[in-house]
């Protein structure tokens, strides 16, 4: 009897402690606390196996996780269901922010400006630092080392994005060969942004990592971040 009992508790832990590791696998912050709720509701049941001696700390505490994680659920929600779009930016979410939270790509837009260049209008000079990081939305530019053209950057490629990250100098010089429109965001405000933000942070990164593997597949393998 002593054995099945001791089964049936790993069991019972085992679900509650796979929920919270799912909880901290998912990318999405929303999922993050449904599974967090059921983590926490599973093990205060958990808690109430011996009716004779229920663990009162352990069921006191995670109530207190459950209505943190309930509280925050419901601003989220609130959040996200109150998010509105054009049609040009849902575009733009789905082509280049897809891994990006509806919620943390609205903050991301609420801080960008957005310009109209000139053909022949170089947005970054080799070897110096930027002070905005550029997303092209149309048009197309090339990226030069050198004076010798390695590659191109088009719709849905940031610009300085490496630079941005590194806080190194820039390593190409990038000039528009089109009518381009850019969105811009200054590098401080977004450095500011992705500080408080860990979930703009997190997919931000993710955004950089696929802008990055395309650029190398598109340029044959040569390294054409800037």
């Amino acid at each position: 009897m002593q054995t099945q009992f001791s089964i049936t508790e790993f069991i019972i832990t085992s679900i509650f402690n796979l929920f919270y590791l799912a909880g901290f696998i998912v990318k999405d912050i929303l999922w993050l606390r449904v599974l967090i709720i059921i983590g926490f509701n599973i093990e205060l049941v958990y808690h109430f196996r011996d009716l004779h001696a229920p663990e009162w700390a352990e069921i006191v505490w995670c109530g207190f996780y459950i209505l943190v994680n309930g509280y925050q659920f419901t601003m989220l929600y609130r959040e996200r269901r109150n998010l509105k779009f054009t049609d040009e930016e849902l575009a733009l979410h789905a082509k280049v922010f897809k891994d990006m939270p509806k919620s943390a790509f609205r903050k991301l837009l609420n801080i960008a400006g957005q310009e109209d260049l000139p053909t022949d209008f170089v947005m970054v000079h080799q070897n110096t630092t930027i002070d905005k990081l550029a997303l092209i939305s149309d048009g197309l530019a090339k990226i030069e080392v050198d004076d010798a053209i390695v590659s191109y950057v088009r719709n849905g490629q940031f610009v300085g994005e490496m630079s941005f990250l590194s806080g190194n100098l820039t390593t190409a010089t990038v000039t528009t060969i089109d009518e381009t429109r850019c969105l811009l965001w200054d590098k401080e405000q977004l450095r500011e942004l992705m500080k408080k933000d860990i979930e703009v942070e997190t997919s931000l990164r993710m955004v950089f990592n696929s802008d990055l593997l395309s650029k190398l597949l598109g340029g044959k393998g040569i390294q054409s971040n800037i």
